[in-house]
């Protein structure tokens, strides 16, 4: 229970203190739904009152901290990957690829893409987790330029059709967020389907309670100049749809992309941009964007961008740039390491 004696008389600097004295307190608590609905309701609260007083609502040491705080389950999987199993894949893939560009048509089984994605993701899991970032645990924001190329070129390698994208180029959005898409010619019932992938193992970062929450609305960070709203996954949670589809891509790191999915994860994004300034046509109209909308956007090649890595570089880094080649567990980070990062970044 929140103490509403400690924000009544005092000045007003002393009351901001004492939000975040109990935000402080808030995320000490044990880990559970009573616990982010805590701290978002009261967040929210601080975030109005800093905004009726003029004040900047943005403490580095409350931001660190909230760093583990997500809306939503959201702990990836790691994949126990068979190498044997994963070889077979890609050998069989491959061959399909080169019956594709000598004009026999060919596909491979859903498992086989399901293998072939995993064993993508748990690489750039793997490569990721090895920057001393406990994967499990951490939201990854910053990442996704790094984890968008570690999961391109390995399926380029390979000859995989792909798509190098940018939130900024969706309809209506103006944040920045790389991520790719593959297709994959998939078999079942001598049909050969073009399925296409959406691919973004760092996506959790939009699901922070600090930043999923009405209190954004009204934030006093003058780096923002009043366009500020909640991050993309307090969008995407409005619904359960929304919910099954972030589930799904914040625990696998890809997920097919249907005309629905592409409404849920593009529509997101496109509404980080209503601000409380924003006119009731425009959001009306940011909201209706459609699922057909955002794959044509992804989909265009005028769109695509470069990526900010080249295999040379991810090489020199000791990136694993090859599917082929062993993909192992994810590194554990241990507490020590946690701390010592925690303090750098304070």
């Amino acid at each position: 229970m929140l103490n509403k004696n400690l924000f009544l008389g005092g000045n007003i600097e002393r009351k901001k203190q004492n939000y975040l004295n109990m935000l402080y307190n808030i995320l000490e608590m044990p880990n559970g739904n009573d616990k982010v609905e805590t701290f978002i309701k009261l967040y929210t609260s601080y975030c109005k009152f800093c905004y009726q007083h003029k004040l900047n609502t943005y403490n580095l040491e409350l931001f660190t901290r909230a760093t583990m705080l997500f809306i939503i389950e959201s702990r990836p999987l790691e994949y126990g990957i068979d190498n044997t199993k994963k070889q077979e894949a890609l050998y069989r893939l491959e061959k399909v690829l080169v019956n594709r560009k000598n004009g026999i048509p060919d596909g491979i089984s859903i498992e086989d893409a399901n293998l072939i994605l995993a064993t993508n993701v748990q690489n750039a899991r793997i490569c990721l987790s090895n920057d001393s970032k406990d994967f499990f645990e951490d939201s990854l924001a910053g990442s996704c330029g790094l984890s968008q190329a570690i999961t391109t070129f390995p399926l380029l390698e390979l000859g995989v059709k792909m798509t190098i994208n940018n939130t900024s180029s969706l309809p209506d959005c103006e944040c920045r967020h790389a991520f790719a898409t593959c297709t994959l010619p998939i078999k079942h019932h001598n049909q050969i389907y073009e399925r296409q992938f959406l691919i973004d193992a760092t996506y959790r970062q939009f699901f922070l309670a600090i930043e999923c929450n009405e209190g954004r609305y009204f934030t006093g960070d003058p780096r923002f100049k009043g366009k500020v709203a909640p991050s993309a996954g307090y969008y995407v949670c409005k619904t359960p749809e929304g919910i099954s589809f972030a589930t799904e891509l914040l625990k696998k790191g890809y997920v097919e992309l249907t005309e629905d999915n592409a409404k849920i994860y593009g529509n997101g994004f496109s509404c980080e941009s209503i601000y409380l300034s924003t006119p009731i046509n425009d959001r009306k109209r940011i909201i209706n964007h459609t699922g057909k909308e955002y794959i044509n956007a992804i989909n265009n090649k005028n769109l695509q961008e470069s990526l900010d890595y080249t295999t040379d570089e991810l090489k020199k880094y000791g990136y694993n740039v090859s599917l082929h080649n062993h993909i192992g567990h994810i590194k554990r980070v241990t507490e020590e390491e946690i701390s010592t990062n925690r303090r750098k970044s304070v």
